[in-house]
């Protein structure tokens, strides 16, 4: 139907006979005998222009044209003709051209739709848009979106294919596990009760691809959770999954920071440098307040022992040069709400300059005796933290044994440095890509702010100890770091991974002795164990992103901008009108019965 597309063509087609098809953006009838339309399609935009003298039974055709609507799907062919100079756009693909219509033919003629894509200042609301997303997704930005998508997609696959990674499907019905977020059930008639769930990851598959002797896995997995949802998250996303044998963190991240240059080059044509730089989650959360901190600016975190109650916990300040003079009282109100909504939560205790834990410290008996002391105590401390006039001060203390993703100050510097950015005060490139690994987790977290608190997995239960810890997993596993590694991108977690438990005999210790399973919950990891007996290999793995990592790629705001057919913010698909109720039929079959919301609420 069609020789070129819109997009294609320019001032070396000039005279060429040629057929398009596209949608009607806009007619312009400036005469009896002319008529001006703008054809649009995935590529490009071009000028049609229809005069009397070159088409037959004109008039039809003309009136034909001023019925049809915004985004009604015409044929047309004609010559390929230079614009006049007056008319000449320059910059656009086809600015310096116009196609001489010779026979239009109506495909389709659009009804009246419910919004125009292609008018920026009047799209409806998201619900709306999600509601009718194939007209959403007419919108150049969002095909935009979904080219880069494919394009990533098709880098990964190269350079995977090139490396010697083997993709291997793994199966999307799966079972319940304790191991993560809430998951997706899936009843079936095999047996009364029974349901398969669907897999938060294929993290155990590829485990056991690893003991099959598959040593270079990968795949563009397809990964539900049944959790709350914000921008960043939907229920079902997509991951690059990879796996390797025989491995030590630091040969599988070479070949990530291989394949995110690879990305970049290919998609957008930047070089980037590698190696990443390390930094430990210890120094990433004291001094970033974060285990994903964004290193394009500073307001570092200045950790202060003397200010400490004991040594149970942490007494932390940032520093905002000239703050007190940036902002006003009223400006400050956000990072005081984040500050009381940190201390109605128990995570910690904060203030400003007039900091409680100053005054707490400057009166405490063993301290200053009188105001002369106090006053030049308070003039050291100050000093000790490079504390100038007009600077604005940010003190909190929390506890030791919480493990802080992120910390009080380190949402505060994340919204200070927002704030400061809009005000002129503080300049974030957009065009930098600070790639960092975040390293040496802990392998297990505090559930509770107690010393005696019980333990639980920081990640995944699946992961090794690092080698020089190993001896503390018996001893003292609180203290033991996790051979994990976190890809983060200007404060943006790409993606995990870890090097796995290999030896049967220390999964099982961490099930039972350190986690502290019920024996039905360790049975269920029963075939893992048992494959980990059968000459499993030393491995590892990582997963990454793809949603998010579409979403940098284009500088896109949501998760929902990079994905074809996305859920909405509350997790149903407005076009589809899913989720839906099941029938009684349905439920009979499946040996199913709806429970009322007073009866959910015994259940638990």
């Amino acid at each position: 139907m069609r020789t070129h597309t819109c997009g294609e063509l320019g001032a070396e087609n000039v005279d060429q006979e040629v057929s398009l098809c596209g949608w009607v953006q806009n007619i312009r009838v400036l005469s009896e005998t002319l008529v001006f339309v703008q054809l649009r399609d995935a590529y490009g935009s071009m000028q049609l222009l229809a005069e009397q003298s070159r088409i037959p039974h004109f008039s039809e055709q003309k009136l034909l044209l001023e019925k049809l609507s915004t985004d009604s799907l015409i044929s047309v062919a004609g010559k390929v003709v230079r614009r006049p100079q007056e008319m000449v756009r320059d910059g656009a693909q086809t600015g310096q051209i116009e196609l001489l219509v010779d026979k239009i033919q109506v495909l389709n003629h659009a009804q009246p739709l419910p919004f125009n894509p292609h008018v920026k200042s009047a799209l409806p609301g998201e619900d709306t848009r999600l509601a009718h997303r194939y007209l959403d997704l007419r919108r150049p930005e969002l095909q935009h979106n979904i080219r880069v998508r494919s394009k990533t997609t098709m880098a990964v696959r190269q350079f995977m294919d090139d490396n010697g990674f083997v993709d291997i499907e793994t199966p999307m019905l799966f079972k319940s596990t304790p191991e993560g977020a809430r998951e997706f059930l899936v009843p079936t008639r095999i047996d009364a009760g029974s349901c398969y769930a669907l897999p938060q990851s294929p993290q155990q598959f590829k485990q056991m691809l690893m003991a099959a002797g598959f040593d270079r896995y990968y795949q563009i997995a397809r990964c539900f959770r049944d959790e709350d949802l914000r921008a960043d998250r939907q229920p079902e996303f997509t991951q690059i999954d990879v796996e390797m044998s025989f491995i030590k963190k630091k040969d599988i991240q070479d070949v990530m920071e291989l394949l995110v240059q690879h990305i970049w080059k290919t998609v957008k044509n930047i070089h980037i440098q590698v190696p990443f730089p390390r930094m430990s989650f210890a120094d990433a959360t004291s001094k970033y307040g974060s285990d994903k901190p964004d290193t394009r600016f500073g307001l570092e975190i200045t950790q202060v022992p003397d200010l400490r109650v004991d040594d149970h916990t942490v007494a932390e300040v940032l520093v905002v040069p000239s703050g007190a003079e940036i902002f006003s009282t009223k400006e400050l109100s956000p990072f005081i709400d984040l500050m009381r909504n940190s201390q109605s939560n128990n995570e910690s205790k904060a203030s400003t300059s007039k900091a409680s834990l100053l005054s707490r410290w400057l009166s405490a008996p063993s301290q200053a005796s009188n105001t002369d002391e106090k006053s030049l105590r308070l003039k050291d401390f100050l000093s000790s933290i490079s504390a100038k006039k007009g600077d604005l001060l940010f003190v909190s203390e929390r506890s030791a044994y919480v493990t802080p993703a992120n910390t009080t100050l380190g949402r505060i510097r994340t919204l200070m440095a927002q704030r400061l950015q809009s005000k002129g005060h503080l300049d974030i490139p957009s065009n930098k890509y600070n790639f960092l690994w975040i390293e040496d987790f802990p392998l297990f977290s505090r559930e509770v702010d107690d010393a005696n608190g019980r333990l639980s997995a920081t990640h995944h239960p699946f992961t090794a100890p690092a080698e020089k810890d190993l001896p503390l997993l018996y001893t003292d596993p609180a203290k033991v770091h996790g051979q994990h590694y976190d890809l983060v991108l200007n404060g943006i977690e790409l993606g995990g991974g870890s090097i796995r438990v290999h030896d049967p005999e220390v999964q099982s210790y961490i099930f039972k002795e350190i986690l502290k399973l019920p024996p039905k919950i360790q049975s269920s990891f029963d075939h893992l164990v048992t494959a980990l007996g059968h000459g499993c290999p030393p491995h590892g793995g990582i997963a990454l992103g793809l949603d998010r990592l579409v979403a940098i790629l284009t500088e896109s705001p949501s998760l929902r901008d990079v994905i074809a057919f996305p859920k909405s913010s509350n997790g149903r698909d407005l076009f589809m009108h899913s989720p839906s109720m099941a029938t009684s039929e349905q439920l009979s079959e499946y040996g199913l019965q709806v429970c009322s919301s007073t009866c959910q609420k015994a259940a638990h």
